[in-house]
């Protein structure tokens, strides 16, 4: 059976007027879209209160993600999702927000970014933690003159761009504000041959390339990446250097396509935040930020950025380049072969799971999920083929007789409960008592098993789920991604004609 999807124009209406709770003590919030389906006002959260109704976060100087706790987990993702969909996320009256509360907030969706390791900055000296970067129009506030030099993405400057930049406005200047442009809107009004292999170089750091169009890693959504003005060094297409005309001639006309979009003005008000996500916009300080003639006119801005885990790509391989099977419907694929483990061999988790899926197929793509005996085979031939564990959109419920629900409580299946677990390890077993392992991959003989959708952190284990296929034993799980067969072919024709340009 097909999992029931929503069309994008339903989804949207849907994210719009729903009503995300904290479920906190305290009240819920709101988030309120812009007209322009460009931006979001979150409207009833406080986060200096959100932090203080979780001792256990205030009580971590470096919370990591897999430590937030269940509720305040559930606000945070439903945050995320927020952001990924609108694109910038505003939060009004949040005066009095300190710097450590403004970075234990942003370390609650990631890594916040070591603001030292930009080779074209140099630290403010009033610095208090190399995570908070500190501008002003005055040097004695902070960095001056940062931001201005052209519409930009943050991160342009090292290897792995940053995912987000949460930007605190503590004191600000008559008529300061950044400007915002949606990249995917630039990049639909540019033609495809302009950006087709061409890559962004910075003019700060030699040999440090990043494609100008791809799409984004965890919406799915086309994007772009770039820094115009002083930024930009000379871009690269097939390999080959441009020269400084080219180059300009490329960035002329993705400046006449922000203007054609029309970017958004962001007039700040003292104790407000903007939150951005930095691989889905671009964004520039207006010239009134660096003001001097008032001496007594102050601005200060703190800056904490999300730091991410893999650098852009583009999509130029088929899918003959991934392990897939296919019915008349849906394609399963894996990332086993594309999807490096990090150092701790650590299961990512089912919400980045399914922002790799996005990230490199399309933006419907998701986790997958096996509602029937047919998917489940095919996800069998894909594990035995690659001999590799695979994770999927699922959650267990109970361990006698459990349910499964898979991508949302609503999705059905026709198990009637009779899961192909794998009965000579006891599966499902919940090892650590009730609920302590709810999620599956699909393992050797294509049997499943439960296990945490958290990394193991006791001293003496190891990170991840360990099974033994054949003589050896695995605890790097691949994610399986489904994708539409209507979406596998498409891609393959658009694949192939970009290979014959």
């Amino acid at each position: 059976m097909r999992r029931p999807t929503l069309s994008l124009p339903t989804f949207l209406l849907l994210s719009s007027i729903f009503l995300f709770h904290s479920l906190l003590p305290t009240k819920s919030f709101e988030i309120l879209p812009r007209s322009s389906n460009f931006g979001a006002d979150i409207d009833g959260f406080n986060i200096t209160n959100f932090l203080n109704s979780h001792d256990s976060i205030r009580l971590d100087s470096d919370p990591a993600v897999e430590d937030v706790p269940g509720e305040a987990r559930v606000t945070v993702d439903a945050l995320k999702r927020a952001l990924h969909e609108h694109r910038f996320l505003h939060f009004p009256l949040q005066d009095g927000l300190t710097w450590q509360d403004q970075l234990t907030f942003v370390q609650l969706f990631g890594v916040a970014f070591d603001e030292s390791l930009h080779p074209n900055r140099v630290p403010w000296e009033g610095e208090k933690d190399p995570r908070v970067a500190v501008f002003s129009n005055n040097k004695n506030h902070g960095l001056v003159g940062v931001g201005v030099e052209g519409f930009h993405s943050d991160g342009n400057v090292v290897e792995i761009p940053h995912q987000a930049n949460f930007l605190y406005c503590e004191q600000t200047v008559k008529g300061a504000a950044t400007l915002l442009a949606p990249l995917e809107e630039v990049r639909n009004s540019l033609p495809e041959e302009l950006l087709l292999n061409v890559d962004f170089t910075s003019s700060h750091v030699d040999n440090l390339e990043k494609p100008l169009a791809h799409h984004h890693p965890a919406s799915g959504r086309p994007t772009m990446f770039f820094g115009l003005g002083t930024l930009a060094g000379l871009y690269k297409k097939d390999g080959e250097t441009l020269t400084r005309e080219e180059t300009d001639d490329i960035n002329d006309k993705i400046s006449e396509a922000i203007e054609k979009v029309g970017p958004y003005r962001h007039e700040w008000v003292a104790g407000s935040l903007l939150v951005m996500d930095n691989l889905a916009l671009v964004h520039r300080a207006s010239s009134e930020t660096q003001a001097t003639d008032d001496p007594d006119a102050i601005r200060i801005m703190r800056r904490v950025t999300l730091a991410a885990k893999r650098p852009l790509r583009r999509r130029d391989q088929t899918f003959e380049d991934y392990p897939h099977r296919c019915n008349d419907e849906i394609c399963l694929v894996s990332l086993g072969r594309h999807i490096e483990a990090g150092a701790d061999h650590s299961f990512p988790g089912v919400e980045e799971g399914n922002e790799l899926c996005r990230g490199y197929f399309h933006q419907t793509s998701s986790l997958a999920s096996l509602t029937n005996k047919e998917l489940a085979r095919m996800a069998a031939e894909i594990a035995e083929e690659l001999r590799m564990p695979h994770f999927l959109d699922a959650r267990k419920y109970g361990t006698n007789k459990p349910t499964i629900r898979w991508g949302s409580p609503t999705t059905e299946d026709e198990w009637n409960n009779e899961y192909p677990w794998d009965d000579v390890s006891g599966q499902p077993n919940d090892c650590d008592g009730p609920g302590t392992e709810p999620c599956i991959f699909i393992g050797p003989r294509g049997k499943w098993f439960d296990f945490a959708c958290n990394p193991k952190r006791s001293e003496g284990t190891t990170p991840g789920p360990e099974i033994t296929w054949g003589e050896r034993e695995m605890f790097d799980i691949a994610p399986l991604c489904q994708v539409s067969l209507e979406w596998f072919h498409q891609n393959e024709n658009e694949v192939q004609e970009k290979r014959e340009l």
